[in-house]
Order: C-alpha cells, then sequence, then structure tokens
C-alpha cells in the first residue's frame, strides 16, 4: 500500500506555521476513517493531496485559480513538481511572488490573466508537467436572496468547458448555505464543520467524486467523514416528545442530508424532534455517543410552560445559569433569561427547550476525544 508523507501548514491572516507531518500507511476505499488534520480552511486542499499521493503519483501539478496571497500552495508545495497559481484579481504581484521567497517554494508558477482565456487555457495546456488537479474558489457576492451556483465567478460550467483537454478532475468551492438539491452537477457535494460551526462546501467532479454527499466534521486534531451511498438510509421517525437523552447533530451532517445514515451507522432506535424550522434534535432512550453529535444532552426534568414551576425545577437541580435554546425575540431575550435565573445559586448550567409547549431542562454531557469513525 502507498504511503503518503505531508507536511501540514496552517494559513492565518498573519503568518504560516509548521503543524504536523504525519504518515497514513494504509488507506480505505471507503475514506471513513479518522485522520489527524491541520485545523485549518485549507482543508479541501488537504484531501486533494491525499487523494493524489495516496494514487501512486510521485510528480504532481494542482492548478489553483485566484490565488491571492499564494497562501494555499505554499501548505502543500513539498509534494509537488509543480504549482500553477492563476488569477486576474490579485492587485499586488509582489505580494504572492515574496511570499514564495519567504516560505523557499520554488515549484509555482504565478500566471496573470483571464483563466478563462483561450490564452491563458492554451498557456496551462502547454505547460511542462500536467496539470491533474484544477482548483477553484471563485469569488461569490457577498449577500444573496439565495444562494446559487449560478453566482460564481468564474461558473463552474465554464472553468470545466475551458479545461476540459487539460484535466477531468476539478474541485470547486461553494457557498455552504446551498443544499445538495440545489447543486445540479454531476458531483460530490461536501460540507465541513469546525468545533461544530458550518465551515464551507467543497465540490468534486471527475475522479475526485467519491460519492453524492459527504459531510466532514473536524473537532481538535482529528477529522471524521460520513458519505451517502454505503449503508442504506434509517428511517427516523418525527416526534413532539423528548425522551432521556438528546442529541443536536453537526451542521455539516444535517446540510449533507445525511441524518438516514448516521442513524443506520449507529443501529440504535431514535426519534427526530424538529426545534424549528433550522433545528431538530435526535432523541433516543440510551445514551450514545458520536462524533457526528454537535452536543449531547441528559433531560432533568419535563415541566409546563410556566415560569414558577421553571425556577422551581432548576433551583431542586441546583441549576445557576439556564441558556435559552427556543424562540424569543432578540430584545426579549434576557428579560426572560433574567427572571427564569433570578435566585438561583448553583454552579450548573442548563439548556432549556420548548416542544410541543412543554419545557425540557437539559445538561449537557461531554464527549470524551474518540477515535471512532462511522461509516456513512
Amino acid at each position: 500500500m502507498q504511503t503518503a508523507k505531508l507536511s501540514l501548514i496552517s494559513r492565518t491572516s498573519k503568518q504560516l506555521s509548521k503543524i504536523e507531518q504525519w504518515n497514513e500507511q494504509e488507506v480505505q476505499s471507503s475514506a471513513n476513517r479518522c485522520l489527524p488534520v491541520a485545523m485549518d480552511c485549507g482543508f479541501p486542499l488537504q484531501r486533494l493531496w491525499g487523494a493524489i499521493g495516496l494514487s501512486g503519483l510521485s510528480a504532481v501539478c494542482l492548478l489553483i485559480l485566484a490565488a491571492g496571497s499564494g497562501g494555499r500552495p505554499f501548505a502543500l508545495q513539498r509534494n509537488a513538481v509543480a504549482f500553477t497559481e492563476l488569477t486576474s484579481t490579485v492587485k499586488d504581484w509582489s505580494v504572492p511572488s515574496r511570499n514564495a521567497v519567504v516560505y523557499g517554494v520554488d515549484n509555482i508558477t504565478f500566471i496573470e490573466g483571464d483563466a478563462l482565456s483561450p490564452q491563458v487555457a492554451e498557456q496551462v495546456a502547454d505547460a511542462d508537467v500536467d496539470v491533474d488537479v484544477i482548483f477553484s474558489d471563485p469569488p461569490r457576492p457577498a449577500e444573496e436572496d439565495v444562494r446559487q451556483t449560478d453566482s460564481l465567478r468564474p461558473g463552474i460550467p465554464m472553468v470545466m468547458e475551458a479545461y476540459r483537454d487539460v484535466t477531468g478532475s476539478f474541485a470547486f468551492e461553494a457557498p455552504p448555505q446551498m443544499p445538495p438539491g440545489r447543486i445540479d452537477f454531476d458531483c460530490e457535494r461536501e460540507y465541513l464543520s469546525v468545533d461544530g460551526q458550518l465551515n464551507r462546501l467543497t465540490l468534486y467532479f471527475g475522479p475526485l467524486k467519491s460519492c453524492e454527499r459527504s459531510a466532514v466534521v473536524l473537532k481538535g486534531d482529528r477529522h471524521y467523514r460520513l458519505e451517502s451511498g454505503v449503508s442504506m438510509p434509517a428511517g427516523i421517525p418525527g416526534t413532539d416528545e423528548i425522551l432521556p437523552y438528546a442529541f443536536e447533530p453537526d451542521p455539516a451532517v444535517v446540510k449533507a442530508e445525511l441524518l438516514g445514515e448516521l442513524a443506520a451507522e449507529l443501529n440504535i432506535n431514535m426519534g427526530l424532534v424538529k426545534i424549528d424550522a433550522r433545528r431538530s434534535l435526535l432523541t433516543s432512550l440510551s445514551n450514545i455517543d458520536s462524533p457526528f453529535f454537535k452536543n449531547r444532552y441528559r433531560v432533568l426534568d419535563k415541566v409546563t410552560f410556566d415560569c414558577n414551576k421553571i425556577k422551581r425545577s432548576l433551583k431542586e437541580h441546583s441549576i445557576g445559569k439556564a441558556l435559552i435554546r427556543f424562540n424569543v425575540l432578540p430584545d426579549r431575550y434576557w428579560d426572560v433569561r433574567n427572571k427564569i435565573e433570578s435566585g438561583l445559586v448553583g454552579e450548573t448550567t442548563v439548556h432549556i427547550y420548548q416542544i410541543s409547549g412543554m419545557i425540557y431542562i437539559m445538561e449537557m454531557l461531554k464527549s470524551e476525544p474518540s477515535n471512532h469513525s462511522v461509516t456513512g
């Protein structure tokens, strides 16, 4: 089995710092595994590099559209013969060139020009090394009523058409707010979260596509991957009652529409509780853990929506703070919370949910660091 050695660099707005070197001795075809990663928004490039490096290629070329400061190839340059940064948006071309010198990178070619022009495409096609992968993180409007792939510039179809004779392997960054059904391409839709916050969406085309939908969850120095099409999704019946334990699924799993796949792998009876149009909880009689849960809860009490009853329950459980997790007008939030917390002297913090007119008082459970990876 091919061994891949990666030197991962974490890029911030002020510096690049070497994080970690790691060897992967074995690669599973399903790609559902847990590996150390650099905690950085450059994860899609790390995945691309892993796929390329583990494919047996000893020399590859990655074409990145929209160079910026040149930070992305600096993070991966030790594994490539050549990087080509192509953009028409860099205002000061001395910046990426200067950064290349600072970080000792001598295998990058910067091309200034219109990425879609025939002249530039021909220049790439006629390069000394063949381009294996094209990666694009195109600009998009700062605000849109509805996020669409049509607003990406340069557009995905235009890039693929311009470079169809160069490579069949493409990866594009897209707004993560878009659901899978709004992406009308034959590609993998990979949603990624960092510490429970939805971070990005990457679309993989051609040989890079491994499934229809995937979710990547980054926690600490590890990542966990869940894919569609590996197991039959389990049906999750809806319910308006929270059982003794509740679980908030990671937003990447929710956005990738993989709750059924997660339920199938956990192999336990669960219900789905709709909090509102954007939030849901899984609930069960048993306490389970998964890296694909953002939060886990144990129900302490269930009372009617009455402020006095809520306060009495909180005092009985020695609660000090109560975070309101149901819909309250923003200008009323602290009035309601202060009223509920008035007179509390405990040290425990709880989360309060409202479901079908009932109040659930729940304590958050800690998740231990885990090597567990759920095969999706």
